[in-house]
């Protein structure tokens, strides 16, 4: 249920780190951080207020729009599974898949001719045989990298993505990586929003998303989840809202986060929603 402006200005007093999904949310749809936010993160971050991402983005991709806006502390890439700051030298979490794993997913992908790519911290690699799958993964910002063969790439990869256009073959993939693997791996099968026909797998190890990499860095800064805000727009977020502090979806964000925000913007991420409830958010501690 959303919380009133004077609910939600009570909050206020209690923040000391924020954090925003990036694409849909932050960024608007020409991959632009709004001049208005730049100011107000770095005028925040004067406060003592800090400002972070959580993001499906590779960590190398998110690092431009850390330097933007002045952020030292970690941030979290690939949906939890890499959280580390933008020089590299504190890392908070770093959940690399088992070789094994890697090479089951090129088995099977192979053995029913659907494309596989791998991320990794810096980068997505692909062969010349799953190169559409580039054209398939709208992730802004990522260097994409084609490689001879995947024989002497199936270390320190931090997931995996499979795509296809047979629903039917790919929920049987989906269902030969779970057991025994499910222990150790979180498989995610889902329809593309983009392209009609098109079906994804991503793989990550068990127990990584948003929420675990939120609980990871408020743990390093020494903040309970009162101390800390987020926004978001996608279901991805939900992992975000879950955390249990104060959320806000963007009016773009899909019904499924709306109904779990305690406030709704009117605005969306082309109207550079984020920067305008930081303004209100400012002008309220100030």
């Amino acid at each position: 249920m959303s919380l009133s402006i004077n609910e939600l200005k009570n909050r206020f007093k209690k923040v000391k780190l924020i954090v925003s999904d990036i694409d849909g949310t932050l960024v608007n749809s020409e991959n632009e951080i709004s001049e208005l936010t730049v100011q107000l993160v770095k005028k925040l971050k004067e406060k003592n207020i800090l400002f972070s991402f959580a993001s499906q983005r590779v960590h190398s991709s998110i690092v431009p729009l850390a330097d933007e806006l002045d952020i030292r502390i970690p941030f979290i890439s690939l949906n939890g599974s890499l959280i580390q700051n933008s020089k590299g030298d504190t890392i908070l979490n770093k959940s690399v898949i088992d070789r094994k794993h890697v090479e089951k997913a090129i088995k099977l992908a192979g053995n029913n001719y659907i494309k596989i790519a791998f991320c990794y911290n810096d980068k997505i690699i692909y062969t010349e045989d799953n190169s559409v799958l580039k054209d398939f993964m709208s992730r802004l910002g990522t260097t994409y990298s084609m490689v001879d063969s995947y024989e002497d790439y199936t270390d320190n990869v931090l997931e995996i993505i499979l795509s296809g256009n047979d629903r039917r073959i790919m929920k049987s993939i989906q269902k030969k990586i779970t057991p025994p693997f499910g222990l150790h791996l979180k498989v995610k099968y889902y329809r593309s929003q983009t392209y009609q026909g098109v079906f994804n797998i991503e793989i990550v190890r068990k127990g990584i998303n948003k929420k675990t990499g939120l609980k990871i860095l408020s743990r390093y800064l020494n903040l309970n989840k009162n101390e800390v805000m987020v926004f978001g727009d996608w279901y991805n977020d939900r992992d975000l809202f879950q955390f249990g502090g104060t959320n806000i979806a963007l009016e773009n964000a899909v019904d499924e986060l709306k109904e779990m925000a305690d406030y709704v913007s009117d605005k969306s991420n082309d109207d550079d929603g984020v920067g305008d409830f930081l303004k209100m958010f400012y002008d309220s501690i100030s």
